[in-house]
């Protein structure tokens, strides 16, 4: 009777103890979870930003609640960043992304993911999808020359860059030069150079092989051409003067450059300089040397008229490797009498906008350095300065001036002007740089309507 007394008691404790903890229990509030769309496509070292919100059922924001970024993985999940959410619900967490493998894009599934608390259930928000790509590297191959000849060195330039062009250095580099390695020398970031022994006819080529983490593979290459020296005996010539316009009056400067059929600088040459006018000689240089492949002449022309310039090549090198040659190249030259009118000018105005356009003619013997203008008002303008040129008003007269960047022949000037009232004309004046009057005119000044 007692044990059947005592087991009862027992019971009702028991009874009574799970309605006790069934009272004081608090049920959890329901929460949702929420993850803002991010780029679909990003490239190794890229920072996202993962944002969203995690509230009620009442849409209330719960505070300092941990939110795991969770990339979903067949092997099992990743957590990417963690962030607090903050008085609104709101939180938001960056990831530096990276590759899990180096030759290969990472396709991704993220989602936001909170694990509850003691009166708020766990929640989970959808899944987007990203995807980290492997950049390309950028690289370019460049040559020091053009074209090469047996005996000559090449010297090749590697540029390695991003896609956005901001040089970069690859982690490993591999250089094969006829199929044999060798050794790139870095000169900076991103510039690397590999120089040739002596070259051989017919081609070589360079192949490069770089890696860097978060580019592809680079793989590639480059072959050059080398040709064989010609042993004919011969010259070319390059002809050139200044001024193009030949005036009389005014000394011009021809040049000459040689080089050998093989466009290499030809140091040693001798050769007669003459100037004709039809079948006369003007100028006659006979037996001219060169040391180094150039030479400059200066002739004044004292007539216009036709002229040819003649070039006769006697032969190349020093006395005892002299070899005899036999060319001619003659240029036509057109020489004629500078102008004597210097400067021309033109007004038009526009409601109170006016433009005056001064012009040295091509033909011009001098620049030209001051410009004054005078008319009844000069107050009433306003000129902006030309780029080198300075203003000043006295009375009625605005002289516009300059040390260094005159008004050359075949050059023209023009002036923006702020006038208060309707202008006529402008009377100018255009000077030399020692102040001599080269022209004075009117100006009439077009009216424009407004």
């Amino acid at each position: 009777m007692n044990l059947v007394k005592s087991l009862a008691i027992s019971m009702g404790i028991l009874l009574l103890s799970g309605v006790l903890a069934t009272a004081n229990a608090q049920p959890l509030t329901l929460t949702f979870l929420t993850l803002d769309p991010v780029p679909t496509v990003v490239v190794t070292g890229d920072e996202v930003s993962f944002s969203g919100t995690l509230t009620t059922i009442k849409g209330q924001g719960p505070v300092n609640m941990t939110i795991n970024i969770i990339e979903e993985k067949p092997s099992g999940s990743n957590v990417l960043a963690t962030a607090m959410t903050d008085e609104n619900g709101a939180f938001t967490a960056t990831w530096i992304t990276d590759l899990d493998d180096p030759t290969r894009d990472r396709i991704m599934t993220v989602f936001a993911s909170f694990s509850g608390a003691a009166t708020y259930s766990a929640s989970k928000s959808s899944s987007l999808g990203m995807r980290v790509a492997i950049m390309n590297m950028k690289v370019s191959f460049t040559f020091d020359k053009q074209n090469y000849f047996n005996g000559e060195v090449a010297t090749f330039t590697l540029k390695f860059s991003s896609p956005s062009g901001l040089p970069i250095d690859p982690e490993s580099t591999r250089a094969i030069y006829d199929g044999v390695t060798v050794s790139l020398d870095r000169k900076s970031e991103g510039v690397y150079i590999y120089r040739t022994p002596a070259l051989t006819p017919p081609t070589h080529t360079l192949q490069v092989i770089a890696e860097k983490h978060g580019y592809k593979l680079f793989n590639d290459a480059t072959t050059i051409t080398v040709f064989a020296r010609q042993s004919l005996p011969g010259l070319r010539l390059s002809f050139d003067w200044m001024p193009k316009q030949v005036m009389t009056g005014v000394p011009v400067s021809f040049t000459l450059g040689f080089t050998d059929l093989n466009n290499v600088l030809a140091p040693y040459v001798n050769y007669d300089f003459i100037i004709k006018k039809e079948n006369q000689v003007i100028l006659d240089l006979p037996e001219e040397q060169t040391t180094d492949g150039s030479a400059t002449h200066l002739h004044t022309f004292e007539e216009s008229g036709k002229y040819k310039v003649v070039v006769n090549i006697n032969g190349i090198g020093q006395t005892a490797s002299f070899t005899k040659i036999t060319q001619v190249f003659d240029f036509d030259i057109d020489a004629s009498n500078p102008t004597a009118i210097a400067v021309k000018a033109k007004a038009i105005q526009k409601g109170d906008a006016m433009r005056i356009s001064f012009k040295n003619p091509e033909r011009a013997v001098t620049s030209v350095y001051t410009l004054q203008l005078t008319l009844d008002d000069a107050s009433k303008l306003k000129i902006r300065a030309p780029s080198g040129w300075s203003i000043s008003v006295e009375d009625n007269t605005v002289t516009i001036e300059t040390e260094d960047s005159p008004l050359e022949p075949g050059k023209s000037l023009q002036l923006r002007i702020k006038a208060e009232d309707t202008v006529d004309s402008i009377d100018w004046t255009a000077m030399d740089k020692d102040g001599n009057d080269l022209r004075s005119a009117t100006a009439k000044v077009r009216q424009l309507r407004t």
